[in-house]
């Protein structure tokens, strides 16, 4: 019997997408500064744009 075509799963968040490229690309240690790192940067930024477009 044929089965029923798998619905495919969605994209996931940005944030799992960059934690996976660099968990495949570094060594252990490494990733628990970096990804947290590049978490807390793209946080800033988005502040940044947010404090600028208020008060502009």
């Amino acid at each position: 019997m044929a089965r029923a075509p798998q619905p495919r799963r969605g994209p996931t968040a940005p944030g799992s997408a960059l934690r996976a490229l660099l968990r495949c690309n570094l060594p252990p240690g490494a990733q628990r500064v970096v990804v947290p790192a590049v978490l807390v940067f793209l946080v800033l930024i988005n502040v940044v744009l947010i404090v600028l477009l208020a008060f502009r």
